[in-house]
């Protein structure tokens, strides 16, 4: 039987794949291009999405520090995309292993002197990873006409 988290963490690893999947096959100065006015792109996608995984997981769940990634969209030349897809690969794997130690949806997170559980940061994630996931499928097909899952 498929218990709550497991089918929590199967949707964030899903949504997370597919972020990856947006980038695969983008050279360094398409994953850098921009298509929106905003300058929004997928290699800043990545980045910003390592720091979500890193400041909900690392630093509301567990209670250290974010110190993974990057808030903002804009990319340093000197990071490849090797480095960025390795990056949010451990700061994933990182948040799987915080989520699998706590092992119980209803387990308390404090946020801003709030309680809540751990169910509510893992629909946090699911959230703003879907969102951008959106992003990275049209910025993709406008750069290269690349679309679906």
């Amino acid at each position: 039987m498929t218990t709550e988290l497991d089918q929590l963490v199967a949707t964030l690893e899903g949504l997370r794949a597919g972020v990856l999947k947006k980038l695969a096959g983008l050279s360094e100065t398409d994953a850098r291009r921009s298509t929106v006015d905003s300058g929004t792109n997928v290699a800043g996608l990545i980045q910003h999405l390592t720091f979500v995984e890193s400041l909900w997981f690392e630093e509301v769940v567990a209670g250290g520090t974010a110190t993974r990634g990057n808030r903002t969209m804009r990319v340093e030349p000197s990071l490849s995309l090797r480095s960025l897809r390795a990056e949010y690969k451990a700061a994933c794997a990182a948040s799987n292993e915080i989520i699998a130690k706590l092992a119980d949806p209803d387990a308390p997170v404090t946020r801003n002197g709030k309680t809540h559980n751990l169910r509510w940061a893992i629909l946090a994630v699911i959230g703003e990873t879907s969102r951008h996931a959106g992003h990275a499928d049209i910025i993709r097909e406008q750069l290269d006409g690349t679309t679906g899952r």
